[in-house]
């Protein structure tokens, strides 16, 4: 393990790490910062967690150290995805900043636009902003890039998954031709990647580790449900059984969110809910009072299952199951961090089925399954599965030779419902769509 105080960087800047502590380098940022420093465009597939936010704000701080540029503009700026993650990462800079005379200003989305003029025309050396209300700046004229040196891209694959593409490139072309480019990602091979690898001048990558495998401590577990209600009692049950002090527990939807934290707040749980149509001075509320154990849970809708530091999360809870691969690493990612054991536990129903054997699969792991004491389900999995670990259809194969006459029937115990055109899985798992009348 690497040390910190045997990297190249301005004495102002140890003082700084010296005062949090900060002593060994993670992996990431033994790699990153020695490449960020050497003036290279670097790309770094790393996972959450792993003391990203330093291996580039502290190259950036070394270079903004390095030369003075009383009459410029804007010298550096950081783009996140979320209000939350760029809120977070000013924190950072300004406690790695805090022995220099290094200043940021924050440009996000749910603030005074008036006010991030006036912070603008401050003329702070870096910039710690969204696509959003950056290109809104851009487009009325109020920022100065001209000058930029450095253009930081932090969760790059997020921005792309919620469809900044077009906004990343407009504000890089908003910057200054000649620069330095970071560029941080759980993957580096996400689909739009190679629109955004345009931006970059023959970058450096580096691939700390691979995000779909970097949980091997975190223990993860499936528990059997069977509607919203089952689910409810299970989530109580559940931090009851793990004396879990810290717990993050995923939704699929904002009504969700709110009943489900409503729901343990009843049982005497020290609960709070956060999803993107809350107010931004509410969430960062609820937020900092999760951080400092004022609540016990935390149940949120996957704008919360990125970026967030919070620290010591012992457990994960996916009320619903993830919408895809990725989100699920991004969800469990809340816990097992720098080091530390987790526990991540997925409640599944009949229609959740299939869904999370695709997860697993990506994953190339089985969920371990779990029974809780009093609340076993109805619901016992998927009679038959097949190879892949899906429920198995009950299709018949077409007979060849002459058409039947006869109506194709399904046994009562494994017909759905249906109404409209809405589609529910039956018992296994399979979903049976309503045939129309000829």
């Amino acid at each position: 393990m690497s040390l910190l105080q045997e990297l190249p960087l301005h004495k102002q800047l140890f003082k700084a790490l010296d005062k949090l502590a900060f002593t060994e380098a993670t992996e990431v940022q033994a790699r990153a910062i020695p490449a960020a420093l050497a003036g290279k465009d670097v790309m770094v597939s790393a996972k959450t967690g792993s003391g990203k936010t330093a291996a580039f704000v502290l190259p950036m701080l070394d270079r903004l150290l390095a030369t003075d540029a009383p009459g410029s503009g804007t010298r550096a700026l950081i783009l996140l995805p979320t209000r939350e993650l760029a809120l977070q990462t000013a924190k950072m800079f300004a406690k790695l900043a805090r022995f220099t005379h290094i200043k940021c200003g924050l440009i996000i989305g749910g603030e005074s636009f008036k006010y991030q003029i006036a912070t603008i025309r401050k003329n702070p050396e870096a910039l710690i902003g969204t696509p959003g209300r950056l290109v809104e700046h851009i487009e009325k004229g109020t920022t100065d890039f001209n000058d930029l040196e450095l253009f930081v891209l932090d969760e790059a694959d997020r921005m792309l998954d919620m469809g900044f593409a077009e906004d990343m490139q407009l504000i890089a072309a908003a910057c200054k031709k000649q620069r330095q480019n970071l560029l941080f990602s759980a993957t580096l091979k996400h689909k739009g990647m190679h629109h955004i690898r345009e931006i970059l001048n023959a970058p450096e990558s580096i691939e700390i580790d691979s995000f779909k495998e970097g949980h091997s401590n975190i223990i993860q577990q499936k528990v059997l449900a069977d509607d919203t209600a089952h689910k409810q009692k299970l989530v109580v049950a559940l931090i009851r059984e793990e004396q879990a002090r810290k717990v993050f527990v995923f939704c699929k939807t904002r009504e969700q969110c709110h009943q489900l934290g409503s729901a343990l707040q009843a049982k005497g749980l020290q609960a709070g809910f956060i999803h993107g149509e809350i107010p931004q001075n509410q969430r960062k509320t609820v937020l900092n009072r999760f951080r400092d154990n004022k609540l016990q849970v935390l149940v949120a809708t996957d704008v919360a299952a990125r970026g967030l530091d919070v620290e010591a999360v012992d457990l994960v809870i996916n009320f619903t199951v993830a919408h895809s691969g990725d989100d699920h690493v991004h969800r469990v990612g809340r816990t097992g961090r720098a080091g530390r054991a987790g526990k991540a536990i997925t409640l599944v129903t009949s229609v959740d089925w299939n869904l999370m054997s695709s997860i697993e699969r990506y994953l190339k792991i089985r969920f371990e399954p779990r029974n809780v004491n009093g609340l076993k389900a109805r619901y016992s999995g998927p009679k038959k599965l097949k190879k892949s670990g899906k429920a198995a259809g009950t299709k018949k194969r077409k007979q060849s030779g002459k058409k039947s006459n006869r109506k194709r029937t399904t046994p009562k115990k494994r017909r759905a419902t249906t109404q409209g055109n809405k589609t529910e899985a039956d018992q296994d798992g399979n979903v049976w769509k309503p045939v129309k009348k000829r």
